[in-house]
């Protein structure tokens, strides 16, 4: 039975295990993103969420390269109270650095030139 249900999610239980990490971690550091200001992790938890999924759902991409299917993907999927994705795509793009390892999410001097 388990198996069909992950078949019919197309997530793994090491996927669900992942998405809890990526909840917990975001959830602690939604407060210290650039683009929290004035909003709360609660409105930005859909798209903490579609970034985790689309991540899963397009291996091997760049961001870049799906962001208008990761923005068809978070407008579907949207609760009625989330916001718009202009203001989410930072946040989606965060959990796809994150998830690549390419940089963890707002180091202390990331985007200074010297930091390097």
């Amino acid at each position: 039975m388990k198996a069909s249900s992950e078949r019919a999610t197309g997530k793994t239980g090491q996927d669900r295990m992942n998405l809890d990490k990526e909840t917990a971690y975001w959830r602690e550091q939604h407060s210290k993103q650039p683009y929290a200001k004035n909003y709360s992790y609660e409105q930005f938890e859909h798209a903490y969420r579609t970034g985790y999924n689309s991540f899963l759902k397009y291996p091997g991409k760049k961001f870049e390269e799906v962001e208008d299917s990761l923005a068809s993907d978070y407008d579907e999927a949207k609760p009625t109270s989330a916001l718009p994705w202009d203001t989410v795509r930072p946040a989606v793009s965060s959990v796809w650095e994150r998830m690549t390892g390419v940089l963890s999410p707002r180091e202390p001097g990331r985007g200074v030139r010297d930091f390097i």
